[in-house]
């Protein structure tokens, strides 16, 4: 719009000492004073030089001939073939009867090779070994289920006591509970270690130096990944998670409430799945519960406590 007066005055031309190796001035390179009438008349010129000459339009044209008969060979193959799809209308669809038939095998297969097979994932646990750290005075009875959840692995659980705790009778009486598990089965065998020390929060679950996690819902969690025969449906999936988030928060809340887990309790639902066992395991631990609790809890005892 206006020219302005330079706040720094610099040189047209600046000289630098210390360059590598030196490059023709780009504004000399430029084409913008050609006029473009110019330029075209260039681009003209060149392809007039770049026209063909009659020998070679001649190998052009033998290359397309034989790409055309290339062509006629490969529509006549494609004739030949005569390759017709069903309609719709011509299909025979499958009888409800024949569909559940199927789906009943396919459970059944499915069934019966969870006996032999868990889940292509237990190779992680096979390789790397558990290591939990569990406080005495608040142990992890979830570790007694293990065998129990998952009875077609061969499980090898034994528990090791600190030097620190060998000293405190009323927590070896509380460790008395926990027996070592052993199985004659040398191969893909599940290693869980126990090492029972004064540790908070507790239980510590160590599967690497780079995968740790702490409590009893990440225990049962940590090899229900690895051990679960029959995914849930992505609903009740994440009806499961909530639960089981809840009954953590529960756990290490500095509040009692035990009234929480009892509310999650239902008289009929005695199933043996890692959200009844973890909320079982909390309440074990405490004395005083109402009648339809204590009679919940008896049917879980009777399981897992031999």
């Amino acid at each position: 719009m206006y020219k302005l007066k330079p706040v720094v005055p610099v040189p047209m031309l600046i000289e630098n000492t210390c360059r590598m190796y030196k490059l023709k001035d780009l504004q000399q390179m430029s084409f913008s004073g050609v006029p473009m009438s110019d330029k075209s008349d260039e681009l003209q010129d060149i392809n007039d030089e770049t026209e063909l000459s009659d020998q070679e339009i001649q190998v052009l044209l033998e290359k397309q001939n034989e790409v055309l008969k290339i062509l006629e060979q490969l529509e006549l193959r494609l004739s030949k073939l005569e390759v017709e799809f069903p309609d719709a209308k011509d299909s025979v669809p499958i009888s409800e009867k024949q569909q559940s038939t199927q789906c009943h095998n396919v459970n059944k297969e499915h069934k019966s090779s969870s006996k032999s097979v868990i889940n292509n994932d237990i190779t992680n646990l096979i390789k790397n070994d558990t290591v939990v750290f569990a406080d005495p005075e608040d142990p992890p009875y979830s570790l007694l289920a293990l065998p129990i959840l998952w009875p077609a692995v061969a499980w090898d659980i034994s528990y090791h006591v600190h030097s620190s705790v060998l000293k405190d009778l009323k927590a070896l009486d509380t460790i008395k509970a926990f027996k070592n598990v052993t199985c004659k089965d040398t191969n893909n065998i599940v290693k869980v270690f126990v090492i029972w020390q004064y540790i908070k929060p507790s239980p510590k679950v160590v599967r690497s130096p780079t995968d740790s996690s702490i409590g009893e819902v990440s225990l049962l969690r940590t090899f229900n990944q690895c051990l679960a025969t029959q995914p849930l449906a992505v609903a009740d999936q994440i009806k499961s998670d909530k639960v089981l988030d809840l009954i953590n928060e529960i756990g290490y809340s500095t509040n009692d409430r035990t009234t929480e887990l009892h509310n999650l309790i239902m008289d009929s639902n005695t199933k043996l799945d890692i959200t009844n066992i973890v909320i079982w395991s909390l309440l074990y631990k405490k004395s005083e519960h109402p009648s339809k609790v204590e009679k919940w809890l008896s049917h879980f005892t009777k399981i897992i406590i031999v």
